[in-house]
């Protein structure tokens, strides 16, 4: 009875250390290495930006050429993060290069972060902004006009009037697709939830024909950031500069 026992036990042991063995080789031959390069206005490396592997639960930052490289599982998710630039998610599908241009934030406090923690010499960012603008966006990678506000300000909600019953009516006659930047509550004169949406310097009702690749820069001003225009802006404003502006 006792040999019956020890056999049984030898067995399930063996059964339970090849059962170990093979999840660890498969989990192995799931992970691989991506490497590739952060840059922004699309030609200047970035210093010292954070990268995580959701799945993998592994981080490594840039070097001072932009270059990383990570460990991470064939179809993860890396999140790229630097102070004073917008964060940017890519689901792999097995890439093992990725190349990443991260999108400046256009704010003065965010300019003095991208100095202050190393990410770009205050002379290349200033030259970016001054030169190359229009390269400091993904936005043609983008569907809609409504992504590049999402992906700029996340918070931003997009209801569509001409198809929602039970969506607030629209400011100054708006239709179609609008956005709330602050559900918290109705901010302004025009008794609306809905954000100002500005195109080149034009208040407009509808953006829809805004296409992604058209856009030099999208703003979410809040705030006193709205304050020029006035109780119009009481709700937030999305100001969108055109290439052809």
């Amino acid at each position: 009875m006792v040999n019956l026992f020890f056999g049984i036990m030898k067995h399930f042991i063996q059964r339970l250390t090849l059962l170990c063995l093979l999840v660890t080789i498969s989990g192995f031959a799931q992970t691989h290495t991506v490497s590739g390069k952060v840059v922004a206005f699309k030609r200047y490396a970035l210093n010292k930006v954070k990268i995580s592997a959701k799945k993998a639960n592994t981080v490594v930052y840039t070097d001072t050429e932009g270059n990383f490289t990570i460990t991470c599982n064939k179809k993860d998710h890396l999140v790229f993060n630097a102070a004073g630039f917008h964060n940017q998610k890519f689901k792999l599908k097995g890439e093992k290069e990725l190349d990443v241009n991260l999108i400046a934030v256009l704010e003065e406090s965010a300019y003095r972060d991208v100095v202050r923690f190393e990410h770009l010499s205050k002379e290349k960012l200033q030259y970016g902004l001054d030169n190359f603008l229009e390269d400091n966006n993904n936005f043609d990678q983008l569907a809609t006009i409504y992504d590049v506000i999402q992906f700029v300000y996340p918070q931003a909600k997009v209801v569509d009037l001409d198809t929602t019953d039970s969506a607030e009516p629209g400011a100054f006659g708006a239709t179609g697709p609008q956005i709330i930047l602050d559900s918290r509550g109705v901010n302004s004169i025009n008794s609306s939830l809905y954000a100002l949406l500005v195109v080149d310097g034009i208040v407009i009702n509808d953006i829809s024909g805004v296409h992604p690749i058209e856009v030099k820069t999208c703003k979410v001003l809040m705030g006193n950031e709205a304050g020029h225009w006035g109780m119009r802006g009481g709700n937030g404003v999305v100001e969108i500069t055109t290439k052809y502006q």
